[in-house]
Formats: structure tokens, C-alpha cells, sequence
């Protein structure tokens, strides 16, 4: 039996993009503050609306958590 919990149409591939709820526990914070950050423009990852919904690049929080942020200048 498949796990539909991150079901996805594409197949095999995980969704590019995250919403608060996913992303929260992965950054030790919490959805409302993610949320916040986000409007205010100081989300620590790639953040954007889609649908009216606040969705997070995956590649941008895995390169945070890891400590591999590629948007720091050098």
C-alpha cells in the first residue's frame, strides 16, 4: 500500500516545493513565524506564493538545514 502522506502527481520525483507545516519542524520554528517571515521578506529560503498559499523551495531549506546556503555572497 502507497503512503499518500507527500502523494505526488509527478511520480517518483518529490515537490519542489514545501508549505509551512513541512517546513516548520525542519527549522525548529513554527508555521505561524515561517508565515510572518515570509510576508515581512526575511524567510531565511527561497520563499514565494503559489495559489495563494506561502510555498518554500525544498532545495532552498535542504541547503540551509545542511549549512550549504548558496545564496551567501563570498
Amino acid at each position: 500500500m502507497n503512503d499518500a502522506t507527500n502523494a505526488n502527481p509527478s511520480g517518483d520525483r518529490p515537490n519542489p516545493w514545501l508549505d509551512a507545516e513541512e517546513v516548520a519542524p525542519l527549522l525548529c520554528t513554527t508555521a505561524h513565524t515561517l508565515r510572518r517571515l515570509a510576508r515581512q521578506g526575511r524567510c531565511p529560503v527561497v520563499v514565494r506564493r503559489i495559489g495563494g498559499r506561502w510555498r518554500f523551495s525544498r532545495r532552498s531549506v535542504d541547503d540551509f538545514v545542511h549549512g550549504t546556503d548558496t545564496q551567501e555572497a563570498s
